[in-house]
């Protein structure tokens, strides 16, 4: 059964033809003292999936005594079931790629690779290199593991999270990732539409649902028609006609775009502003926590590539519980299971340079310094730039200048 509203459990108390709230510790279908038959049944919150409330009708006034007594039961829900994705040129490629790290020869003298970054690009590079027969050192400067994916519990022992995290059907790297940590049933998947909250209406929603009948773009161009609440049919019409250029020019289009910024590219196409302001805002944020004036459309054309070719290309799933312990730990098991290690506040102080003006060492916070073949930074370019060495910022003058 596909969770489709807010689900509490009851136990109806059936005399006649009235139904009221009652507590009882009787088995379902069984028969009170007064004879009257109590069954346990289900109550559902209002969905725009299911149209209307499920009510229940009582010429009776419940007592304090009985509401003291209403023990809730506990319900079980079923996500939608995992999309057809195994067979995609994308997810195919994605898993050829990273079972070669397995496959490959083991290397005569392994090496020891230090990583910048705990988040999910430096936990996947340590786990990857760890599975070619490396031994990564994976640095965080935090006490939390998942960078942009971190989370963190409050007083209350409530989790609280960076921001909403949405696992598309068009990421076929991390698809893969779950598969082979073997925690694919942690993604629990939605009825394939994207539901936008409305600026200009507070507490009103607008929804592109994608029929599953359809192959990829049919699907995501009836999505987009069928909305009336977001956007007109003029800017219907001028979206789809700046968006041709990129569905025509392909990647080498897509990479050339990285130096314009989303809002610039859209005016740019004649798109009009209000279809930024309404839309793509909240891809920015969702993709990278900035607005559409500061994010590059590149980043923005690769996500609407992929819905547009992938037919469950934008079709999304939650982690069932927070990033740190339901996708970082497996992952952290994996490294640590092939002799790799995963050290938290371990922060980056200082790059040491040699004379030659390659990695020495690192130097972090405590004094302490780390020695390793190989060094990579999978951290925020911000943070890295704060850590570059004076010598390596004169090269990058030198070679920016004579580009």
């Amino acid at each position: 059964m596909p969770q489709i509203g807010l689900v509490s459990a009851v136990n109806l108390r059936v005399q006649g033809n009235s139904a009221y709230l009652w507590s009882s510790r009787s088995s379902l279908g069984t028969e009170s003292q007064d004879g009257c038959l109590q069954r346990n049944s289900l109550c559902f919150g209002s969905n725009e999936s299911m149209g209307h409330k499920f009510k229940i009708h009582t010429p009776y006034a419940t007592t304090r005594r009985w509401a003291k007594e209403f023990h809730p039961l506990k319900v079980v829900c079923v996500d939608y079931p995992r999309p057809e994705l195994d067979n995609t040129v994308n997810y195919l490629e994605a898993a050829f790629l990273s079972s070669s790290f397995g496959t490959s020869p083991r290397p005569t003298k392994p090496l020891e690779i230090v990583i910048a970054g705990a988040g999910l690009g430096g936990l996947s590079t340590a786990k990857y290199l760890a599975d070619a027969g490396h031994k990564p050192i994976l640095l965080e400067a935090r006490d939390v593991l998942g960078g942009k994916v971190a989370a963190w519990k409050d007083d209350d022992g409530d989790w609280y999270e960076t921001g909403l995290h949405i696992f598309f059907g068009a990421y076929p790297n991390m698809q893969n990732l779950f598969g082979e940590l073997g925690i694919n049933d942690r993604l629990q998947w939605k009825e394939h539409s994207m539901i936008f909250a409305m600026p200009n209406k507070p507490g009103e929603f607008s929804r592109f649902d994608f029929p599953e009948a359809l192959p990829a773009p049919l699907n995501g161009i009836l999505a987009i028609l069928k909305n009336n609440e977001m956007l007109t049919w003029p800017e219907k019409v001028k979206f789809a006609i700046g968006l041709l250029p990129a569905m025509l020019g392909g990647q080498s289009y897509v990479e050339a775009q990285d130096g314009i910024s989303v809002k610039d590219w859209m005016r740019k196409q004649g798109v009009p502003d209000r279809v930024t302001d309404e839309v793509f805002i909240a891809m920015s944020k969702a993709l990278n926590f900035i607005n559409p004036e500061e994010l590059s459309m590149q980043c923005i054309l690769i996500a609407l590539n992929r819905f547009l070719q992938e037919k469950h290309g934008s079709k999304m799933a939650f982690l069932d519980g927070s990033p740190p312990e339901r996708l970082c730990m497996p992952i952290v098991e994996h490294i640590e299971s092939k002799g790799g290690q995963v050290r938290l506040n371990s922060r980056i102080k200082k790059i040491e340079l040699n004379e030659d003006g390659s990695v020495k060492c690192l130097i972090l916070n405590n004094g302490s310094t780390i020695e390793g073949d190989a060094f990579v930074f999978a951290t925020p370019v911000d943070i890295f730039k704060l850590l570059l060495p004076e010598e390596w910022k004169e090269i990058y003058i030198s070679k920016s200048w004579r580009s």
